[in-house]
């Protein structure tokens, strides 16, 4: 391909709980950055997804003062792309604005893994509404443990939200004591704006959003789990172990045998350092210590600088930071 004809790159990371775009060019300047606080993940509601990241497309060009035609390449990473009827379905949204042939796709998480773990000293733990495990073997091959859907992916943010409505539901566990479930019980209540749990648990899942409202809970359930609440923490110390889980079986597919494991960390779930540390203490008696790694760009340039390396262009993670350092 005749890289001099490529200026502007729109790159898009559309999670189960948010959508992140960027615009960059050929000299790693940003243009434009842009972020909505709706989810994009195809395999939930392809036609609804498909619209909204249609729309942070239009909404990031309109913000840049940029057209469609303005763009010389497409990059999108999208949660749920697996699913061949989702991934119809936003090929058929980007075909009506006429940009499907300078579309590349791909999952979410995928264009982090490749351009922060290249061989096998690292693996990348993502955590967020829903989680996944991603390494390379030592024939250089990318394994996978965990992204199999946000209702089977235990130990997720959906999962622990989904655990402390359950815990909340039914009866009280004789196991804790009353002060701790009405502690619990009034957070979520007022987390969610209700009085009622029931008419709570009705709004949520009658939501197009309602695998975010479950995982956002996250956030006061790990306060509540710090302050001793022993619900919360035995919802958070089972989220870790199933996690934990998952890293080992990973490591045993990719023969990881560091004594000290790196993690390059990925999701809202592992930016909390008391989850992180339920993780690390779960990771103890296989390893002597937990290294964590964190991304120092936004997960919305990635699809971008994954599509820069298809087409011949040069672009690293270190050339955006720069850019942005002088802008």
């Amino acid at each position: 391909m005749d890289t001099t004809t490529i200026d502007k790159i729109l790159s898009l990371d559309a999670g189960a709980s948010n959508i992140r775009a960027v615009i960059f060019d050929k000299n790693a300047k940003t243009i434009e950055d842009y972020r909505i606080e709706r989810g994009g993940n195809i395999s939930i509601d392809p036609e609804e997804s498909s619209k909204i990241i249609i729309s942070a497309i239009s909404e990031i060009l309109d913000k840049a003062k940029l057209g469609y035609d303005d763009i010389s390449h497409f990059s999108l990473g999208v949660a749920g792309i697996s699913d061949k009827t989702a991934r119809e379905m936003l090929f058929k949204r980007l075909d009506e604005k006429n940009i499907s042939s300078k579309t590349h796709l791909s999952s979410d998480v995928n264009p982090v893994f490749e351009m922060n773990c290249s061989d096998n000293s690292a693996i990348l733990v993502s955590v967020g509404t829903g989680c996944i495990c991603l390494g390379r073997n030592l024939e250089n091959q990318i394994e996978k443990v965990g992204g199999l859907g946000l209702d089977d992916d235990s130990g997720s943010g959906y999962w622990m939200g989904k655990e402390l409505i359950l815990n909340l539901s039914f009866s009280k566990n004789e196991d804790y004591n009353e002060k701790d479930y009405n502690e619990l019980l009034d957070m979520s209540l007022e987390f969610y704006q209700f009085s009622e749990l029931n008419d709570a648990i009705d709004n949520i899942m009658s939501s197009n959003d309602r695998y975010k409202k479950v995982a956002s809970i996250c956030k006061p359930l790990f306060e509540l789990a710090k302050k001793g609440n022993e619900i919360a923490l035995s919802i958070v110390q089972q989220g870790s172990q199933h996690m934990a889980d998952k890293i080992l079986l990973l490591c045993d597919q990719i023969s990881y045998t560091n004594d000290e494991i790196i993690i390059i960390a990925n999701g809202g779930i592992l930016r909390d350092s008391f989850f992180r540390k339920a993780l690390s203490d779960a990771l103890s008696f296989d390893f002597t210590s937990t290294k964590w790694l964190f991304p120092t760009i936004s997960s919305a340039y990635y699809p971008g600088l994954i599509s820069s390396k298809i087409l011949g262009i040069n672009i690293s993670i270190n050339d955006i930071l720069k850019q942005k350092t002088m802008n």
